[in-house]
């Protein structure tokens, strides 16, 4: 088994993806950062990947500033534009696709199944939030300096949070993965993005069907972010 890896150009830059298995589109949007030949490398992550290519057309990609796609992040990224960055991947494997969408890719996911929703005939979200409000601003520019300054220590932090029951082998090649899959400016550049984004008074537009997935006790989130209210506008 493996995987096809594939590039297009979009704006300018080089945008990789992969395709694995047959079947309907079902696209796998990338976490924080992501690297597809890493990724693949992990034979966990790779026997998932191969069940769903049993009935599918496995498609992944790396958002543009990390992995296999171009490493420019001039101009800086927005969740519009990685909106369109899915659109390009949908369009490349057929116009029209499941979305399996997990972490921040949500909020891609939910502008462009607003934006076009021709694109979009499901979509599956998994760990999902509209907006990080529950964290206190002071916490997220910790955050972002911290992986600013101290990426080494700061992917291998993300490591324990993503998965806190991991050995100690398995935090180490996340941590590995991580830092090969993205700088350290590139890495808080995503985290600014994805903590500071607001997508609440979008969600309600969102008229695709979809499954919402959250694991109980998950350290990234409360299980409730996927249940975030639309901002209150004042009178």
């Amino acid at each position: 088994m493996t995987q096809d890896i594939r590039f297009l150009e979009l704006e300018g830059r080089e945008l990789a993806y992969s395709v694995l298995g047959e079947g309907p589109p079902l696209l796998v949007g990338p976490r924080w950062v992501s690297h597809l030949g890493e990724e693949w490398d992990d034979l966990e992550q790779r026997a998932f990947y191969g069940e769903l290519a049993k009935t599918h057309t496995v498609v992944r990609f790396d958002r543009i500033g990390c992995g296999m796609s171009s490493r420019e992040l001039e101009p800086r990224p927005t969740i519009e534009s990685e909106s369109r960055q899915l659109e390009a991947i949908i369009d490349a494997v057929g116009g029209e696709a499941t979305v399996f969408a997990s972490s921040c890719c949500c909020l891609a996911a939910s502008q462009l199944a607003v934006r076009s929703p021709e694109k979009v005939s499901k979509i599956v979200f998994f760990g999902g939030y509209a907006s990080r409000n529950d964290i206190p601003e002071p916490t997220k520019r910790s955050l972002i300096e911290f992986t600013r300054t101290n990426w080494k220590l700061a992917a291998q932090m993300f490591a324990g949070l993503f998965d806190p029951h991991a050995s100690g082998d398995k935090i180490l090649a996340y941590t590995r993965m991580q830092r090969t899959a993205a700088t350290a400016e590139a890495a808080s550049i995503f985290l600014e993005l994805d903590l500071g984004a607001d997508l609440r008074d979008v969600l309600p537009q969102v008229e695709t069907p979809a499954l919402v997935l959250h694991r109980r006790g998950d350290r990234r989130g409360r299980i409730d972010l996927p249940r975030a209210r639309p901002r209150r506008r004042p009178p």
